[in-house]
């Protein structure tokens, strides 16, 4: 009730800016919509870039006067579409791979630690004998 009524002020104060917000948002609008993940990474992960993405259609927007004309100018320039889209697009590829990343990671880690018990495990065996294996003698 809150956010609406947010949207609300949001749209009767700065209108240009609510377009050029709601323009750039919807990859994030999407994610929210389709994440059913109860911990919503892919929403976080978009949402944090695609605001990242933002910065600049804002910026330009506030650098040339909040009107109706300058979000236009911004939501006709192909290059603001592509920082608002493309930031969105690398959140959405960050969510995708970085499970199979993790995963390599955390192989290559195990094999280590196994390497690295072999290792101990020898050295014991050279400094206290055959006894600490737990093997019997034949």
């Amino acid at each position: 009730m809150v956010a609406l009524l947010g949207a609300m002020v949001l749209v009767v104060v700065a209108l240009p800016l609510c377009l050029v917000l709601v323009a750039g948002l919807a990859p994030t609008i999407v994610a929210a919509y389709t994440d059913r993940n109860p911990r919503r990474y892919l929403f976080r992960t978009v949402g944090v870039l695609n605001l990242a993405g933002m910065v600049v259609p804002v910026a330009t927007l506030l650098h040339g006067g909040l009107n109706v004309h300058g979000a236009t100018l911004v939501l006709f320039d192909p290059f603001k579409w592509l920082w608002m889209y493309g930031t969105s697009g690398l959140g959405w590829v960050i969510y995708l791979f970085m499970p199979s990343i993790a995963r390599v990671m955390v192989d290559a880690k195990a094999v280590k630690t196994e390497q690295n018990l072999q290792e101990r495990a020898k050295a014991l065996v050279e400094e206290w004998g055959e006894e600490v294996t737990g093997r019997k003698a034949d």
